[in-house]
């Protein structure tokens, strides 16, 4: 059976507009917007924030993945409807990296292929029934949902593979995601991204400004560090220059008094 979607979420395809869609002439109109915060407390939206930009940096350099979160995704019910669903953070490969204010997957030609949810205890029916239907349905391939408070889910990171339809546990403390190349984990209370290729865990804003500084100010050392070395090196040059040209004085010195001393020899 399918969920009913709350008053907010739906938004129908059709000539006559409902709660959701309107039309401005002949065109559709989508709600952007709920109206609603971003984000149930600062501790998730603060989290939501630190995940997108540790995917934004990750997959900066392709142009075919679209990284997003909080966003309206349009999708077409089995009736033809228009309905939407706004994930906390989604990942799409294979379409364009722009800017977009809302996905329509009948436009963009595919679901968001891996969806991950901030839950709390307002939200945990939806996300663990009603969404967890719904990303199944449209073909989200990896469904993941994470409580910062550990306070509504056991284990409090939980993961889910697509497989024939229907969505399978990812077992493990450390959860795979085979569509992203990474892996997820619990680390202080936060949900962090690892890249098992290096070894290394993606930054968040704050350690990426870390970095940042820190490379920045190791640049500085160095280039001090350079101008102290040229500075010896041009001090050592000209005492070498200077010593060479004593010794050469030394040496014109010696060949005019052995000079001198052979005419007295000769006079004598």
């Amino acid at each position: 059976m399918v969920p009913t979607l709350p008053p907010r979420q739906n938004a129908y395809r059709g000539k006559s507009p409902s709660a959701g869609a309107t039309f401005q002439g002949e065109e559709e109109y989508l709600p952007e917007s709920d109206g609603k915060p971003m984000a149930e407390t600062d501790r998730h939206r603060d989290l939501m924030v630190d995940l997108l930009h540790a995917l934004h940096e990750h997959f900066r350099d392709n142009p075919q993945v679209y990284v997003s979160g909080n966003i309206f995704v349009y999708y077409l019910d089995e009736n033809g409807d228009r309905q939407s669903v706004s994930p906390d953070i989604l990942v799409v490969f294979g379409v364009e990296k722009k800017e977009r204010r809302i996905y329509k997957i009948d436009e963009e030609g595919k679901a968001p292929e891996v969806v991950i949810e901030l839950t709390s205890s307002s939200t945990k029916v939806e996300d663990l029934v009603m969404k967890h239907y719904i990303y199944a349905n449209i073909g989200v391939r990896e469904y993941f949902l994470f409580d910062p408070y550990g306070e509504t889910t056991q284990p409090a990171l939980r993961g889910f593979r697509l497989k024939g339809g229907e969505y399978v546990p990812i077992a493990g403390n450390v959860l795979h995601s085979e569509v992203l190349g990474l892996e997820l984990k619990i680390e202080e209370g936060q949900l962090r991204f690892y890249d098992p290729k290096i070894g290394e865990r993606l930054r968040t804003p704050a350690e990426a400004e870390a970095a940042r500084r820190e490379a920045e100010t190791a640049r500085h050392e160095a280039e001090a560090a350079h101008r102290e070395a040229e500075a010896a090196r041009r001090e050592a040059e000209a005492k070498a220059e200077k010593e060479s040209a004593a010794r050469q004085a030394a040496e014109t010195e010696v060949v005019r008094l052995q000079k001198e001393l052979a005419k007295l020899q000769a006079k004598s």
